[in-house]
C-alpha cells in the first residue's frame, strides 16, 4: 500500500479522534489516547463522554471538544453513536481524517480513516478465549480492511496483523512509545494522518518511520514514490 500521493502539500491536518471508549476500564488505551491528545492538541477534534470532557480540555487546551451523551458509557450505545453521530461531527468540523484509537471504526463515514491496533490476542489460539473475542475479531478485520492507515504500538502487533489477516506488516506504521519522546510519537501520528488524507507530497515516497520522525520533510534527492 503506497503512502505517497500527488495531493497538495499541507503541514497540518485536522483529525477527529474518537475518545468515547478511552477511559472505560482500559488503562493502556487511556494512556495512548491521552498521549495522542497531548501531542497533537489543536490538530484534533476530540469526541468524548461527558465525564471525560474536562480531562481532555486540560490535556489539550487548543483542541475542539465534542461531548456526546451520558449514555456513551454503554458499549452498545457507543457502537451506534460512532456510526451515526461521528460522521455528523466530521462534517461539521470539516476534518481531514478520523482516528479510531482501537477497532471498531465508523463505517458510514465519507472521510479517510486511521485505526490503531493494540493487540491481536483474540486471534491467538494459545490464549484462553474471552467473552466477546468473536466480536473483537470481526471488528479488527473490518477496521483493517476499511482503514486508509493502520497504526500499531509494537512490531509484534504488525507481524500478527500479517499472519492473522494477511495485512502486510510493512504497511503498518509502528509508532515509537510516547513515554520515550512525545514529540516523536506525535510526529509519527501526524504522518499517518497526512497519508490517510492524501496530503503527503509525492517527493517523500512511501512513508517510513524515519521519515515520520523528521515530520515527513521532503528530500529533493529522493527518487519518488514506488507503485
Amino acid at each position: 500500500m503506497p503512502r505517497a500521493t500527488d495531493g497538495p502539500r499541507r503541514e497540518r491536518v485536522l483529525v477527529l479522534l474518537d475518545a468515547t471508549a478511552a477511559r472505560a476500564h482500559d488503562a493502556e488505551l487511556a494512556a495512548y489516547v491521552d498521549a495522542v491528545v497531548r501531542g497533537l492538541d489543536s490538530e484534533l477534534v476530540v469526541a468524548c463522554r461527558p465525564d471525560d470532557a474536562e480531562h481532555y480540555r486540560r490535556l489539550a487546551p487548543g483542541a475542539a471538544i465534542e461531548v456526546g451523551p451520558a449514555a456513551l458509557r454503554w458499549r452498545g450505545i457507543r457502537m451506534l453513536w460512532r456510526q451515526f453521530a461521528l460522521p455528523r461531527i466530521a462534517r461539521r468540523h470539516d476534518v481531514d481524517a478520523v482516528h479510531s484509537p482501537r477497532p471498531p471504526v465508523p463505517l458510514m463515514l465519507a472521510r479517510p480513516r486511521v485505526v490503531t491496533v493494540h493487540s491481536m490476542s483474540c486471534f491467538d489460539a494459545s490464549t484462553p478465549a474471552r467473552p466477546g473475542d468473536a466480536l473483537r475479531r470481526a471488528a479488527a478485520r473490518t477496521a483493517v480492511r476499511t482503514a486508509d492507515e493502520v497504526v500499531a504500538l509494537r512490531p509484534e502487533v504488525a507481524a500478527a496483523l500479517e499472519s492473522a489477516l494477511g495485512f502486510a506488516a510493512d504497511d503498518v506504521l509502528v509508532v515509537p512509545p510516547a513515554a520515550g519522546d512525545l514529540d516523536r510519537f506525535a510526529a509519527a501520528h501526524r504522518v499517518a494522518y497526512r497519508a490517510a488524507a492524501a496530503l503527503v507530497p509525492a517527493e517523500t515516497g512511501p512513508i517510513t518511520l524515519p521519515i515520520a520522525l523528521d515530520e515527513a520533510q521532503p528530500d529533493p534527492g529522493h527518487p519518488g514514490p514506488r507503485h
